[in-house]
């Protein structure tokens, strides 16, 4: 058996795009997990709680740019980081998890969050594609197998 190894890549047929999103596996999030094992590099990232009933609860899904995903993944975990009281409560008082996927392409990027927002939050999408795509398809595959889109 082998190991899938996290990557977003493309098949552009036309208008269409088809992006195969290849998550890490879910990690516990603390500063020493992310600072020994997530690369700094862009990539996109999912930030979960894990609530009373062991669900995983999603937070976040996110693009990392500057800085990469190392330095995102810790200021989204940090506290201090953020003024939202609701935000801060969340994530000093929670369980948190994560998993995140490396590119090199910040308009594959866009595309893949952009698609994830749409269909996680389809009545508030706050992120725009690039504009390169009239549609925009995505499969993801996870060593843990913890899917969300159909």
């Amino acid at each position: 058996m082998f190991a899938l190894e996290p990557s977003l890549s493309a098949r552009v047929t036309g208008p269409l795009v088809s992006f195969t999103l290849v998550w890490s596996p879910l990690k516990k999030a603390d500063k020493y997990e992310i600072t020994n094992s997530v690369p700094s590099v862009s990539g996109l990232y999912e930030l979960y709680r894990m609530d009373d009933k062991k669900k995983l609860n999603l937070l976040a899904v996110t693009h990392a740019w500057y800085g990469g995903l190392r330095s995102q993944l810790r200021a989204a975990i940090d506290p201090d980081a953020t003024t939202d009281p609701l935000r801060r409560s969340q994530i000093e008082n929670g369980e948190l998890w994560f998993r995140y996927c490396p590119s090199n392409s910040f308009p594959d990027i866009l595309d893949a969050v952009w698609f994830l927002h749409s269909v996680y939050f389809p009545h508030d999408v706050r992120v725009e594609s690039s504009g390169r795509y009239t549609q925009i398809r995505l499969a993801e595959k996870a060593p843990d197998r913890v899917y969300w889109l159909d």
